[in-house]
């Protein structure tokens, strides 16, 4: 069954501003439904769209801890 909410609803949820869910979703980059010119979305869907871009730790080799902490920075003399 669908639960569909409004965007200050999901705004208020997600922590990001209404003007940033009119943006993601005019370019498509959240999913969404426009009822008789009003903008919605089903929670599910945001479920769904929220774990999709979920990053997922690899397990390897960490470039960005090795350079953080193994490395010295650029300039810098050790």
């Amino acid at each position: 069954m669908m639960q569909i909410v409004t965007i200050k609803e999901l705004s208020e949820l997600l922590k990001v501003k209404e003007k940033t869910l009119y943006q993601w979703a005019e370019t498509r980059q959240i999913p969404c439904l426009k009822l008789n010119g009003a903008l919605r979305f089903d929670l599910h869907d945001i479920q769904r769209w929220i774990a999709s871009c979920k990053n997922t730790p690899s397990g390897g080799y960490n470039s960005f801890a090795q350079t953080a902490v193994g490395s010295p920075r650029k300039g810098v003399k050790v």
